[in-house]
């Protein structure tokens, strides 16, 4: 009885339908804990080893090499042992039991690539090694791959982390939250208790208030970081962050199947569709046949653990997807040479919100096959609340010369107040974001006559002047239905001096008219329904979770409050300056 007790409480805790084909006795299950693994350099990182049963066999061999510590992935390596994989789970350089030190990126390549050639030379292993991990365990992938280990033959990188693209930076702005990480991470062992809590935002808002330069952070918290201080020293995507990312010569060699996950909601998913685009972009037609991609309605976390709601939002079961069996029948199918994943219908796989339904298409590019403009308008009005507002018109007017106007002033701390900022509430995607704060701009379509979809990423073209040397702005967009609730779709950054590209900043001439183009951060699906409006907000970025900008000409990493601008930020739109927002639309 008690034997049996224990086999349904592992059935219960690994989420696993033993009736499909397992035996319970597959539950024996062989560990090896903390075994070392030598690298090139001599350092040694722990590695916990799941092996099947029967040991007399070789076995293909999925690899996680994770920074938060190898105990996590235990219940993971039960369930590839009981399946016919050897499942190694290695402590990052520098945490855990690993020996060395912990810089986050910089050894992950070389390290991947020491322990794939240490895991082929194992009598356990008949000479295949799949990856796989979301988050830092999904970029970790890539940087393996850019070496090009011979035994690897499969990843599936989920939510894949962009360095410097969308953390500790997204658009060369940094985000507070990057010393949180690196606190976290700081030592041997992961510091849960202190990633929690009421702590940061009090720091955070210490800084804010106070004006503290950015670069004062770690300090702030309590623990000088010289990596905190390295990317500070890097505001540019230089050749320090670009060395993270394949080369075209790299994705023309890649010759692996890959299986790339991210979310609408995931905040990695700038990096994770950097490397897909990039192989997609310059890799090899037959390489390229067998990557496929999978966007849900997910956040970062719901990657690897879906949920049918978020913020508000309520999906279809269908948005519940058994990851662990995605995972086993990529890998079935990859290693073993059995079926592809039924799931796996084209090489875009994709979640539409609205109707809540997976569709599918060949290529990313394929998923929309329209561009809708809607022209920015305020004849008669400042467009500064929702009861006043500009318009989005098919058209720009050529009459509407008088730019709208709005006023940055670093001194008067608006971003604690302001409503914008509040992201805790269970309802955050449809909580209307915007009452009346007097320093946005927001602008509204007409009801819309009939559903649309948009499949892409929202973008903003815009013609603006300002009076200082620099300044970060940002825009949100929202469908508002006929039952005037609020829907959040989209989001974007810019800094102003990096405008023209992120690889170098570019002066800002004061009071002259210039372009900027919003890309729009994230890829959505969404119906948007008849009845409903687009709302524009327009706005700076002022806020205790993204960094400070001064608006004047040094990097913001070491600003000081007492050197701060206020900027006058004009947004033109006519026919000379036809400013609009740009939906990807999908046409049946």
């Amino acid at each position: 009885m008690k034997k049996k007790m224990i086999k349904l409480f592992f059935a219960i805790f690994l989420g696993m339908n033993f009736a499909q084909s397992q035996n319970l006795d597959s539950l024996d299950v062989k560990i090896s804990f903390h075994q070392k693994i030598k690298m090139s350099d001599g350092v040694h990182l722990s590695s916990n080893i799941y092996k099947p049963f029967d040991i007399t066999k070789k076995y293909p061999v999925v690899l996680v090499i994770t920074p938060y510590v190898s105990n996590e992935n235990h219940s993971r390596g039960l369930f590839f042992a009981m399946n016919g994989y050897v499942f190694i789970t290695v402590d990052s350089r520098g945490r855990g039991n690993s020996e060395g030190n912990f810089v986050p990126f910089e050894n992950d390549g070389k390290d991947g690539f020491d322990i794939v050639n240490w895991i082929a030379k194992q009598e356990w292993c008949n000479g295949k090694v799949g990856m796989f991990g979301g988050s830092y365990r999904g970029m970790n992938q890539w940087l393996t791959l850019k070496y090009f280990p011979k035994n690897l033959k499969s990843i599936i990188p989920i939510a894949s982390v962009g360095p410097g693209r969308d953390f500790p930076k997204y658009n060369n702005i940094f985000y507070p939250y990057s010393i949180r990480w690196l606190t976290f991470t700081s030592g041997k062992t992961n510091n849960n208790k202190i990633f929690g809590g009421s702590y940061w935002s009090n720091k955070f808002e210490k800084l804010y208030k106070e004006g503290i330069p950015f670069n004062k952070l770690d300090s702030v918290i309590g623990l000088p970081n010289k990596t905190f201080q390295k990317w500070l020293r890097h505001p540019s995507h230089d050749d320090y962050w670009k060395q993270f990312y394949l080369t075209p010569e790299e994705n023309q060699r890649i010759n692996i199947p890959i299986l790339s996950i991210t979310g609408h909601f995931d905040s990695d998913q700038p990096g994770a569709l950097l490397y897909y685009k990039g192989h997609m972009n310059e890799g090899n037609t037959d390489a390229k046949k067998n990557h496929y991609l999978i966007i849900g309605p997910w956040s970062h976390g719901g990657t690897r653990r879906p949920k049918s709601e978020l913020g508000g939002f309520k999906f279809g079961k269908n948005a519940v997807v058994d990851m662990n069996e995605l995972y086993l029948n990529w890998f079935d199918w990859t290693l073993k040479k059995k079926e592809k994943p039924k799931l796996l219908k084209d090489r875009v796989m994709y979640y539409e919100m609205g109707t809540n339904e997976w569709k599918y298409a060949s290529k990313i590019e394929a998923v929309s096959n329209e561009k809708k403009s809607l022209y920015l308008s305020s004849l008669n009005t400042t467009a500064k609340n929702v009861f006043n507002s500009g318009e989005l018109k098919e058209q720009p007017l050529k009459e509407d010369n008088t730019p709208d106007v709005i006023i940055d002033n670093p001194k008067l701390n608006r971003g604690l107040t302001n409503p914008t900022n509040i992201n805790s509430d269970n309802e955050y995607y449809r909580t209307q974001s915007i009452v009346n704060n007097l320093e946005v701009l927001i602008y509204h379509s007409e009801p819309l006559k009939e559903d649309i979809i948009i499949n892409g990423k929202i973008a903003l073209e815009t013609f603006i002047s300002i009076d200082v040397e620099d300044v970060d702005l940002k825009f949100d967009a929202y469908e508002i239905t006929k039952e005037n609730k609020s829907l959040f779709l989209q989001s974007d950054y810019i800094r102003a001096s990096y405008r023209n590209g992120l690889s170098s900043p570019k002066k800002v001439e004061k009071n002259k008219v210039l372009k900027y183009l919003f890309s729009g951060e994230n890829f959505f699906s969404r119906v948007l329904k008849k009845g409903s409006r687009i709302r524009l907000v327009f706005s700076f970025i002022d806020s205790p979770y993204t960094q400070r900008n001064f608006n004047y000409e040094e990097s913001p990493s070491y600003q000081t409050i007492d050197k701060a601008k206020k900027a006058t930020i004009k947004l033109y739109h006519n026919k000379k300056y036809p400013s609009r927002i740009i939906l990807p639309i999908k046409k049946e």
